[in-house]
């Protein structure tokens, strides 16, 4: 969305900062036209590509959202005002910055700036607690740091052209990234609580599928915690963890088999991708999960897309 010179754009930017920015907009003496607005979906986060002008910008109320927003500065300065005190901001620098409004983001001159917004329910379930107040500035001269920086010009170059697939794993890429933003581990801090424990099973585990040795122990050990502890936290959810694993394998398969037309697959190798150890195997877990065989699957599949095109031509 680009701010014009239509008298009814300024309204309709104020509208857009409230649902996409979660903020509020206030215009300076300048000229804003030109201010550009873009986001979309990175999975569990949100990217917010913008060119500001002659505007600041700050949240709607106080403790309304509890979220965290990490901005880069790729070109011009942002000015953060905060407790009295402004700090400024040039290009190439990070910022994380806590949903309060007790921070104000003042764009004097033009300036490009990408905020990626992560939800409290997202930081939570993967045991991440940021408690710093108003704002946090991570060492620009880590390497770690530009290599984040570098991640998220990279991410926002791709205009959310990319697959939703990708999207979604480049925003977890980002929040798991997080903690080596900050060195103070009083700022941001991993809760060893069983709800981020079981995520990070359950993040490896679908990382890991092909992996036909995967079993509770290799598990455990991936995510920090002891056997017992895991298998406790998924009989809590009410199955087991292999029984957890078998189905996300058998997710899978069916996906891969809803594809075979074109990617043309053997079936056997589809039973290997999904780490099974035996096409044997597979064929009967996959019956006894779905009522056919994955051959039978397979051909439903074809018949999809393209027997029954075929069947609806010669009908008419």
């Amino acid at each position: 969305m680009a701010l014009t010179y239509s008298p009814d754009s300024k309204e309709a930017w104020r509208s857009q900062g409230t649902s996409v920015l979660k903020c509020h907009l206030n215009f300076g003496h300048g000229d804003p036209t030109g201010s550009v607005l873009r986001s979309w979906r990175l999975g569990d986060a949100d990217l917010i590509d913008a060119r500001f002008a002659h505007m600041s910008v700050s949240r709607m109320r106080e403790g309304e959202d509890d979220s965290l927003c990490l901005k880069l500065v790729r070109r011009g300065v942002l000015a953060v005002e905060h407790g009295g005190q402004v700090r400024r901001f040039k290009q190439g620098d990070l910022i994380l910055v806590r949903g309060t409004s007790s921070v104000r983001q003042n764009f004097i001159e033009p300036a490009e700036v990408v905020s990626v917004l992560f939800s409290p329910e997202s930081l939570k379930e993967r045991g991440l607690r940021f408690d710093a107040h108003g704002y946090t500035v991570p060492d620009h001269e880590s390497a770690d740091v530009q290599a984040i920086a570098g991640m998220i010009a990279l991410v926002a170059d791709q205009n959310g052209d990319t697959s939703e697939k990708m999207r979604r794993r480049q925003g977890g890429q980002l929040l798991e990234l997080l903690d080596l933003l900050i060195e103070s581990p009083l700022a941001l801090s991993r809760r060893r609580s069983g709800e981020a424990t079981l995520f990070r099973a359950k993040r490896f585990i679908a990382q890991n599928l092909r992996n036909p040795e995967l079993d509770v122990p290799l598990i455990a050990a991936a995510v920090h915690a002891s056997s017992s502890q895991l298998t406790r936290l998924f009989r809590a959810e009410g199955q087991t963890l292999m029984r957890y694993l078998l189905d996300c394998r058998l997710t899978l398969a069916a996906e891969l088999l809803q594809q075979i037309g074109v990617t043309r697959l053997q079936v056997g190798e589809i039973a290997y991708r999904c780490g099974f150890s035996s096409p044997t195997h597979f064929s009967r877990v996959f019956k006894e999960r779905y009522g056919v065989s994955p051959k039978e699957a397979a051909c439903a599949s074809l018949m999809t897309s393209t027997d029954r095109r075929l069947v609806a031509n010669q009908s008419v």
